[in-house]
């Protein structure tokens, strides 16, 4: 009777272990992967924001002209993306 008690307790500890572990993996995957989620999270909503708007914008926010590319910083092309240029 006491073994059988004692691997009871042994198999609440693996889970607790197990538990601990998906909770730091989890944790670092959000950590890493933040900036990412975020700023698809910006885009979505800017993309709602703008859903009936005719005009597109450049990196900085301001209104770019049909027709035109806004400049972007050195070594960066400019990429239609919705209604917002993002340089890339």
């Amino acid at each position: 009777m006491k073994r059988r008690r004692h691997q009871s307790g042994q198999a609440l500890i693996e889970y607790a272990f197990l538990l601990i572990l998906l909770a730091t993996v989890a944790f670092a995957v959000v950590v890493l992967a933040g900036n990412q989620l975020r700023g698809t999270y910006n885009d979505v909503t800017f993309e709602f924001a703008h859903l009936t708007d005719i005009n597109t914008y450049a990196p900085d926010g301001s209104i770019v002209p049909p027709g035109t590319t806004p400049s972007c910083p050195s070594g960066a092309q400019p990429a239609l993306r919705g209604h917002q240029w993002k340089c890339s």
